[in-house]
């Protein structure tokens, strides 16, 4: 299994991946801190953790392990700091800088495509309204690009007790480094994942409820994963069909981000929660894209522009781009 760590790149390149880092950064701290979709609830956890991390630990040790206590403790440090209005900039400042500098360092030679990944709608948002999901995000690529391995694992480790959705990307990152451990073949990798996928979609909302979890609760994600055109599974087949033509040693060399594309697919149907988790773990497929050759890196491109024109067109004209709290009224 590859690691994709950055290139080191020019110096020049980095001051100006650091520069646009920043820009960026700061610009979407500087946005409306009450006016988009779930920053209500975000300033409430900047204010009320310490009472939300009670309520779970009056309960069990399972439900506070599996309800993000990591992002609950910084709440609850940040609440003794700061306003809950700066904590919430604090936190888009931080995952946005972090996870573009990362990004726009590691392929210098593909720049233009990388800032195309950080704008698409789908990675954006982690920023605007999915604020834990962009902190788990950030966390698990500090640890996926960290060279020293004991902070690798810790960083890593981290993110699902951030948000959740990274309990699924960490035991897909841990069925690959099995897979490579006991030389299972790409066919037979292809295979397990796709029941793997199936058992976990099936099961997936049960046993998050079983270990006391708020997401186990089906009336309020059973929503996530239905009203969709479908769409975007035909993209993401079309997509991997694309990938998995490179051949059988670009298969085994980045299974990771072919694992994160085949558990999606295979549980879309199943699991409520499967878009967050493929969003939790969708740059990395776009990362390892990159290294598709020949008629598939042309067909890689033009699946790019129009999943980011197909992402945009329809929300150019929204308040907030779709995301303003008026658009739920």
């Amino acid at each position: 299994m590859k690691i994709l760590i950055p290139t080191d790149g020019s110096f020049g390149y980095k001051v100006m991946c650091l520069v646009l880092a920043g820009l960026y950064a700061w610009f979407l701290m500087g946005l409306d801190i009450d006016g988009y979709i779930d920053r209500a609830n975000y300033l409430i956890y900047a204010q009320h953790s310490d009472e939300i991390f009670v309520m779970y630990a009056a309960s069990s040790l399972k439900t506070i392990l599996t309800n993000e206590p990591v992002w609950l403790l910084f709440n609850i440090w940040a609440s003794r700091h700061f306003t809950p209005e700066d904590t919430l900039r604090i936190i888009i400042f931080f995952s946005s800088f972090v996870v573009t500098f990362l990004v726009l360092r590691s392929y210098p030679k593909y720049a233009f495509l990388l800032i195309l990944f950080i704008l698409m709608p789908q990675v954006m948002k982690n920023n605007i309204i999915h604020l834990r999901q962009g902190v788990g995000i950030t966390l698990f690529f500090l640890g996926w690009w960290c060279r020293y391995l004991p902070l690798r694992v810790f960083f890593i480790g981290l993110a699902p007790f951030v948000h959740a959705s990274f309990f699924f990307i960490d035991a897909l990152l841990l069925l690959n480094i099995a897979f490579s451990t006991f030389k299972i073949s790409t066919i037979w990798r292809m295979v397990y994942m796709v029941g793997i996928g199936v058992v976990l979609g099936a099961l997936g909302i049960w046993l998050a409820g079983a270990l006391g979890a708020r997401q186990g609760e089906s009336d309020e994600y059973s929503a996530m994963g239905s009203g969709g055109s479908g769409l975007g599974f035909v993209f993401w087949v079309v997509f991997t069909v694309v990938f998995s033509m490179e051949g059988k040693e670009f298969l085994r060399n980045n299974f990771f981000a072919a694992s994160i594309l085949v558990f999606y697919l295979s549980t879309y149907f199943l699991l409520p929660v499967t878009a967050r988790v493929f969003e939790s773990g969708m740059l990395v497929v776009l990362l390892a894209s990159l290294g598709l050759t020949d008629w598939r890196r042309y067909a890689a491109y033009s699946l790019y522009a129009f999943y980011f024109c197909m992402q945009w067109y329809p929300v150019l004209g929204l308040p907030g781009f779709g995301w303003a709290t008026e658009n739920t009224l």
